[in-house]
């Protein structure tokens, strides 16, 4: 789904706000639950230590001790209770009356026999503590049901001597605690009511967790539920007393900070998304108008504007953009004036048809060519304006155009034959391109009438035709006299030679040389022309068993070389064509090349090939005489020569016959070299695949 950026903008400002928001909640919650556990971490230590002070009983230590060593106690124990009881009554009723309910004061002799009891708690004997030689001393808290004992004793005598004689026993107090809400509460008020007071003992039972006795500074633990805790002992007793807060107690302030900050948040993101949306419309609606109108030229209403209201960037692009689409619009009227002067007023006919091979485009070039008016052929197919044997091929090949992009007319030009609206045919020649469109092809063609055209080549082809007869009938003719000449010359030569004087000797050899040369010429000439009228023998041609053929030959019939002659054939694709005709091109090459190295103590000939596109090109290579480039182009002329007889012999009809038998095979023949450098022919064939 694609979203414009009306939604887009809006919807990153939200997300923006809601990654705020959630990164400033869980930052600031995150800050409050610290400093929450921070103060719980202050606070509980100190509530320990509260709690600890106040359970400090220095002075019950002070007074039991006190009346342990009272002279009417110690003289009672050590009676074994049998005399001085109202003497250690009057004693114990300055600790504990008889009418104190919550602690009782009780004497017992070592092996914890009860003597005598003053108050009006009565505990029973297992709440017994073992006392102390020299001072008083706490025992353990001890639980029962919902009462919790608090118990110290003394001895009195019992150490060792005479003291051990005499006997003695014990002086202990124990007091009750009701463990009700109302002591809870009590307790718990002492240090605030959401901290929780715990007392017990530091071993045994009750007892807190090892892990709060072991630490000195709050931990956390679980006790029914998480608690964060610490512990501190009361000085003088085996007691610990224990401060815990829940940690829903320790976290409340963080999550009233969500609780009171996440409405804030939420009220913050639903403006700013607000606000964005407002902001995203009123950005986005030029921005909307200009894509509106840039839609509407590109649809082709050059004529759409854009309402400016604004002096801000948004502004300035919407008069850019307004001054875009006049230069635009401007500019399409001058091309499309441009383009209709040439098309209307071309000699040419230029039609354009879409992928259905339907005209699109006529000129009126086209009605002239074949006489139809542009009503009458828009809509209409191409098959219309060719004879009907063409009809199935055009439609194939635009299908097959369509489909596969092989183009075989496309980008070509090519003659063909039309058909004019009043049914005659005509030949003409079709330049075809293709362009591709949104959901197809569009396909140009320019048209010309050849008719002409056709007539000149008819008429230059009959003229090439009877001067080609001419030449061979007066080469043929040309040869009798001329073998008559050399004969009588030849046999004043040779019969009356003594007879002659040297200058007549002189001269007859003159005629001699002259018409040997007179006959080659007349030779080249009657095989130039025949050229002309030979059909080619098409077929695969080996080039390089060719070549090596040829060269063989070259080496024999080069025996007035001074000095030596390489030939190197270089393997060659083979060729398509006629293969005597292709011997004579590979042969007059070689012999040129022999010919023009012969002054070259070390003679090089090279016969290979390259690539060139999508076609072979074939070359000799020599280091001979060379040539000038500026006169290349003379090279491949009958009779034409660069060089003089004396220098080199020859009529000048060789490279004349190479390019003919070359063109005749739809190839092209060239030449490179520089004087005294040696010089290399090119010519181009038809490969056997083609």
């Amino acid at each position: 789904m694609s979203w414009s950026l009306e939604r887009k903008l809006p919807l990153f400002v939200t997300i923006l706000l809601v990654a705020v928001a959630i990164t400033q909640l869980t930052i600031g919650y995150g800050e409050v639950r610290q400093a929450s556990l921070a103060l719980a971490d202050k606070r509980l230590p100190l509530a320990t230590k509260v709690l600890a002070d106040l359970f400090q009983a220095g002075q019950g230590r002070v007074r039991i001790t006190a009346l342990a060593k009272d002279p009417a106690i110690a003289a009672f124990l050590r009676s074994g209770g049998s005399s001085g009881r109202e003497a250690a009554l009057v004693a114990m009723r300055r600790v504990t009356s008889d009418t104190a309910t919550n602690a009782g004061l009780e004497l017992r002799d070592f092996s914890g026999k009860l003597l005598l009891r003053t108050g009006r708690f009565s505990a029973a004997d297992s709440v017994y503590v073992s006392p102390g030689t020299d001072s008083a001393r706490y025992g353990p808290l001890m639980r029962r049901d919902t009462t919790l004992f608090i118990a110290i004793a003394a001895a009195v005598g019992g150490g060792e001597g005479k003291d051990a004689e005499r006997g003695g026993g014990i002086v202990q107090q124990v007091a009750r605690m009701n463990l009700s809400e109302r002591t809870r509460t009590t307790l718990t008020g002492l240090a605030g009511g959401d901290v929780r007071l715990l007392l017990g003992n530091a071993t045994g039972d009750p007892a807190p967790p090892a892990t709060v006795l072991n630490s000195r500074t709050p931990v956390r633990y679980e006790r029914g539920e998480t608690m964060r805790a610490s512990a501190a002992p009361v000085p003088g007793t085996p007691w610990m007393v224990v401060a815990e807060l829940p940690s829903g107690v320790v976290s409340a302030p963080a999550r009233a900070y969500l609780t009171g900050m996440a409405p804030l948040a939420l009220l913050i993101v639903i403006v700013g998304a607000v606000i964005a949306w407002w902001g995203s419309r009123r950005m986005t609606s030029p921005l909307r108008e200009i894509t509106t109108a840039a839609e509407a030229i590109a649809a082709g209403n050059l004529e759409r504007r854009v309402q400016v209201g604004r002096q801000d960037e948004l502004g300035r692009l919407a008069r850019s953009f307004n001054t875009m689409a006049a230069q635009v619009a401007r500019s399409l009227q001058h091309s499309e004036a441009m383009l209709r002067g040439v098309t209307e007023t071309a000699h040419d006919a230029i039609i354009a048809a879409d992928t259905d091979g339907l005209i699109r485009f006529w000129n009126p070039g086209a009605e002239r060519l074949f006489g139809y008016r542009t009503e009458e052929v828009l809509g209409k197919p191409l098959t219309m304006l060719m004879p009907e044997r063409f009809q199935d091929a055009h439609r194939l090949g635009i299908r097959r155009y369509v489909e596969t992009r092989e183009a075989r007319v496309v980008g070509r030009t090519v003659e063909l034959a039309g058909r004019r609206k009043d049914g005659t045919e005509f030949p003409l020649e079709l330049s075809l391109g293709a362009a591709p469109l949104e959901g197809g092809m569009s396909f140009t063609g320019v048209i010309r009438d050849i008719t002409e055209r056709k007539r000149t080549q008819e008429a230059l082809q009959t003229s090439n035709a009877e001067l080609e007869a001419f030449s061979y009938s007066v080469s043929h003719d040309l040869r009798a006299p001329l073998r008559a000449i050399h004969g009588f010359a030849r046999i004043l030569l040779e019969d009356h030679h003594a007879k002659l004087d040297p200058e007549a000797q002189r001269l007859l050899g003159v005629v001699d040389q002259n018409t040997r040369r007179m006959g080659q010429l007349i030779d080249d000439l009657l095989a130039f022309s025949r050229l002309g009228r030979k059909e080619l023998a098409a077929g695969p041609v080996n080039m390089e068993e060719l070549a090596h053929t040829v060269a063989d030959e070259v080496r024999r019939t080069d025996v007035e070389r001074k000095g030596s002659l390489a030939i190197q054939i270089d393997p060659l694709p083979p060729a398509h064509g006629d293969r005597a005709l292709l011997g004579q091109v590979m042969s007059n090459l070689l012999q040129n090349a022999a010919k023009f190295t012969r002054d070259r103590a070390e003679a090089r000939v090279e016969v290979g090939s390259q690539r060139d596109g999508g076609q072979t090109v074939y070359f000799v290579k020599d280091n001979g005489a060379g040539f000038d480039a500026r006169y290349a182009d003379k090279l491949f002329g009958v009779f034409q020569r660069l060089h003089s007889t004396e220098q080199f012999d020859g009529t000048g009809v060789g490279l004349a016959i190479v390019k003919r038998i070359v063109q005749r095979h739809g190839g092209r023949v060239w030449a490179e070299g520089k004087v005294d450098h040696g010089a290399t022919f090119y010519f181009t064939l038809p490969t056997e695949e083609h």
